[in-house]
């Protein structure tokens, strides 16, 4: 029911580009809208779980474009496709490793340590990779058709059952909204925390197979940017910033509602200016929520 307005929103915008945009409902259109929307939902997904602890990690474009390219190294190099994807989504790990070690061993503020490996993990990316291209053609069709996006649905499935059904999603909720009483019950807040940001890379590294196999290339500088794209879907997924409250499904809905605007706007010939404007602006209309509920909370809590 939480996300039920965002589900609604998505179901107006697609009816509308459907409406008014003619070659929206193409069916190779509509593939390309379901790339978007995993490669921007996979990199959410890991992300919101940092959020909901309370942290963010703005490398997770940064870390796509890093895997990808020790992927498309080894492929190119070595050939075949289980090692090279094998060791693109154990750099992932490693990476969302080092972020984790930068915020919970040396208290670095999560915002500070991020955007220093943001840099750090793109300068490396664009000194190994200028542009590989093809990639080996076996692994081209996890770019093909909609086998991108039933991929980002299994990864979607994975992420509900770990935070509704299992011990360290609650532990995650628990760092989030309360780490004084989480640390009381047991819960090692720290650990939570480093986990998640490992959890972050990895699903970054997920969204690098899938831009690389779509764009059957890879660049050290591809989805530049892309970050604020993640967050943003996040935070219109209903993921508060200020941590304890929100979800990957949401993450999920706001990541194909910015994918679906993006490409009506393309089809139907408008600038991809009043994209941004567009996602701005939500974004703020959703901040504002978050704050005027948060300060309801704030007075029912002092009431009581």
């Amino acid at each position: 029911m939480r996300d039920l307005p965002l589900v609604v929103l998505l179901a107006l915008v697609f009816g509308y580009f459907a409406h008014w945009a003619p070659g929206f409902l193409d069916r190779i259109n509509l593939a390309s809208i379901g790339r978007d929307t995993a490669v921007i939902g996979m990199m959410g997904m890991g992300l919101t779980l940092v959020i909901i602890t309370g942290g963010i990690d703005l490398s997770c474009a940064s870390i796509l474009a890093l895997s990808a390219s020790v992927m498309a190294i080894l492929m190119r190099d070595h050939g075949g496709i289980a090692l090279p994807v094998a060791a693109a989504l154990g750099a992932s790990v490693l990476l969302g490793a080092g972020n984790a070690f930068l915020v919970t061993k040396l208290n670095a503020p999560p915002i500070v340590a991020t955007l220093a490996t943001l840099s750090l993990y793109r300068m490396q990316a664009i000194k190994m990779v200028t542009l590989i291209s093809p990639l080996a053609p076996g692994f081209r069709t996890l770019g093909t058709g909609w086998a991108s996006f039933l991929v980002f649905v299994a990864l979607l499935a994975v992420g509900l059952l770990i935070l509704g059904r299992t011990p360290w999603g609650r532990h995650v909720y628990a760092a989030g909204g309360n780490p004084a009483a989480a640390r009381l019950s047991g819960v090692s807040v720290t650990r939570t925390i480093g986990w998640t940001y490992v959890a972050s890379g990895f699903t970054a590294g997920m969204a690098g197979l899938v831009a690389a196999a779509t764009l059957d290339s890879v660049q050290g500088n591809m989805f530049m940017g892309y970050e604020l794209d993640a967050v943003a879907a996040v935070v219109l997924g209903g993921t508060s910033m200020t941590g304890g409250r929100g979800g990957v499904f949401g993450t999920a809905v706001g990541a194909a509602l910015m994918a679906v605007l993006r490409n009506g706007l393309i089809v139907k010939g408008l600038d991809v200016f009043w994209y941004q404007a567009i996602i701005g602006i939500a974004i703020l209309g959703v901040a504002a929520l978050d704050w005027a509920a948060g300060r309801v909370r704030e007075r029912q809590g002092g009431a009581a």
